[in-house]
């Protein structure tokens, strides 16, 4: 964000998007750590389009260069009508068998559908008309929880490569989060060892209990804590150390994993946190749930 707003913001190429005028950041600022990120929010709403794109709907869809939009609605209308009569496809005839990654446009296609019947497309005039495109990300409305990869579709597949390498190559850990992370995961491996000396290793286990905002843009994922207890209890020992990297501020939520476990939390680590960025704790988490066994 810090390189975006440098070179895009107070250098004057922002406009906003209803006036024209040319805003800059918030007092000019580039460097948000460890501030309060609602100024900026607005900021980012004010100078970028956001579209009504719901990745539960539909698919995202690039047209290739050169072509126009209207092929690939007609591509979808086929396989909405099961026009060479295979019926719609289901997320699972594609896991274990995908499809070639420069596979004939339509299978591929068919495989990122996953159940949606609807293109929403990024057409030229879109791309021509604004700068800067904002997934919003709204507690109460639908967010991109998903890999966008699964939500974007390229119909020129070497555009799709090009995407997920750029993404893969720039959207990386920085070191303040390895090194956060690394200071976790050695303060809970030395607690494990001591409370378990046959556990020369320190090995713990780690879950991901998300609900707030996944749970209301996906309800079918709730569960209650009994019903966690039930998933992990073949799989992880009772009395084993389990680190919960979650969104649930309800602590007595937890009670039933902690008579049968001992949980850690970020809030374990207090002093460990002090002048880190809030921020980067979910990305430690990630890391910190990485390492265990």
């Amino acid at each position: 964000m810090e390189d975006f707003l440098e070179r895009e913001s107070v250098s004057g190429n922002l406009k906003s998007m209803t006036t024209g005028e040319v805003i800059y950041p918030p007092n000019n600022q580039v460097d948000w750590n460890n501030q309060r990120l609602e100024p900026l929010l607005s900021y980012i709403r004010i100078i970028s389009r956001t579209f009504n794109w719901n990745p539960k709907d539909c698919v995202l869809a690039f047209s290739a260069k050169g072509t126009d939009d209207q092929h690939l609605f007609s591509m979808m209308a086929d396989v909405l009508i099961e026009k060479d009569g295979r019926p719609f496809p289901d997320y699972s005839e594609f896991q274990g068998k995908p499809v070639n990654v420069d596979g004939p446009t339509q299978e591929r296609l068919r495989e990122v559908l996953a159940g949606r019947r609807k293109i929403c497309m990024y057409d030229s005039k879109m791309h021509a008309a604004n700068n800067v495109v904002h997934f919003k990300a709204e507690e109460n409305e639908e967010r991109l929880i998903l890999p966008f990869y699964a939500f974007m579709f390229w119909e020129d597949w070497r555009q799709q490569l090009f995407a997920m390498r750029f993404v893969r190559d720039n959207l990386v850990y920085n070191d303040a989060i390895f090194c956060l992370a690394a200071r976790m995961v050695n303060t809970i491996r030395d607690y494990v060892r001591q409370r378990s000396p046959e556990n020369a290793e320190g090995l713990y286990d780690a879950i991901h209990i998300r609900r707030r905002d996944f749970q209301s843009q996906f309800p079918m994922t709730e569960m209650s804590a009994n019903t966690i207890l039930a998933g992990i209890q073949d799989d992880i020992h009772p009395g084993s150390t389990i680190y919960i990297s979650t969104d649930e501020r309800d602590p007595t939520f937890f009670e039933p994993l902690r008579q049968v476990y001992d949980l850690k939390f970020i809030g374990d680590f207090g002093d460990m946190l002090k002048g880190v960025n809030p921020q980067l704790f979910g990305l430690a988490e990630q890391v910190v749930a990485s390492r265990s066994r």
